[in-house]
């Protein structure tokens, strides 16, 4: 990130020290199902019970490397490669190198669980966290009055970190909701030794965007961006790639964090995007229509994005700006 185009301010993580994470709330994938905002509005009433905090261990005698020897089990390339691949898809192993990768996966252990059995129970203590490899299972939290449905995790989610990161007790429970479901289990101690550093400074990284990206003014809750890093994704393109083709539909809202786009219409060069936070990608997701311009990489850039599963539970409740915001850019060449 360009750091003279960002600004540096609070950091989020600082301003929601009084608001509560369950462990399905922030799922690590953020690619969840759309139908999981509309419960999550009962989270928020719940976030200001318990102090928002950081487990100790990642400053205590738990974060000294050179010390730990992380648990290996053995697996058939198949497995390892299945892993990876599902790694892949969640935020939290995003910024690990390929060392750190090869670590976790050795640590992870296969666990396979049937229909309606438990994984984790609310209240319980937390010591590992789970990636889902095959199947579906539903998260659900009882605020006092009966278990609230929040959302079904699918292939390559994980779920638990929470537990983890802010040695709390599981805030929800999950269930299996297929005939079987394998996960793969990651330790404590290597998820607060590999991962968790990882993880923070690339949220640390987002939480910097989140606060100085303009379209955001409208939203005041601190809550809603933290949410909103764990849906950022990041990815690299070369001079003359091309990132959206006219006449697509696009699976992600794409957001200029450095470098230069072309915009093009009938293979005639309308305008470029050079700002840091500027967006595109926005008409298939937001108004439902196909891409109406080809965009192009002028150069070697960064894009950060945010998957069309995710946009319920970040973008949509500005969605009346972004609709403004498309005839605004485009109305002229529309």
């Amino acid at each position: 990130m360009n750091p003279q185009k960002v600004k540096n301010g609070p950091n989020f993580m600082q301003q929601v020290n009084k608001k509560k994470h369950v462990d399905c709330a922030l799922s690590s994938n953020s690619e969840s199902s759309d139908d999981e905002v509309d419960e999550i509005v009962a989270i928020k009433k719940d976030v200001q019970k318990q102090r928002f905090s950081v487990s100790a261990e990642a400053y205590g005698q738990f974060n000294k490397k050179e010390n730990f020897k992380a648990k290996f089990i053995p697996k058939t390339k198949e497995q390892s490669e299945r892993i990876k691949q599902r790694m892949q898809a969640g935020f939290m192993f995003s910024a690990l190198n390929d060392k750190e990768i090869e670590i976790v996966v050795g640590a992870m252990e296969e666990k396979i669980f049937n229909k309606t059995e438990y994984v984790i129970k609310q209240g319980e203590e937390g010591n590992v966290l789970y990636v889902v490899d095959t199947g579906e299972l539903e998260c659900f939290k009882n605020y006092g009055k009966g278990d609230i449905f929040l959302k079904t995790y699918y292939p390559g989610e994980s779920f638990g970190e929470l537990a983890l990161l802010f040695q709390s007790p599981r805030a929800a429970s999950i269930i299996v909701k297929s005939d079987k479901a394998i996960l793969w289990q990651l330790d404590r101690e290597t998820f607060n030794l590999i991962v968790k550093e990882a993880s923070i400074k690339k949220r640390q990284q987002f939480e910097t965007f989140l606060e100085n990206w303009d379209l955001l003014k409208e939203i005041k809750d601190p809550y809603d961006k933290l949410k909103m890093s764990d849906a950022l994704f990041e990815k690299q393109y070369k001079k003359g790639d091309v990132i959206l083709q006219q006449g697509q539909k696009s699976n992600e809202i794409f957001i200029l964090e450095q470098g230069k786009v072309s915009v093009n219409k009938n293979n005639q060069k309308l305008f470029e995007l050079i700002k840091f936070g500027e967006y595109f990608g926005d008409q298939s997701i937001v108004a439902g229509t196909v891409e109406s311009f080809t965009y192009v990489a002028e150069e070697e850039i960064k894009l950060m994005y945010i998957p069309k599963k995710s946009y319920s539970s970040t973008l949509k409740e500005i969605e009346g700006t972004l609709i403004k915001n498309i005839q605004t850019k485009y109305g002229k060449y529309l």
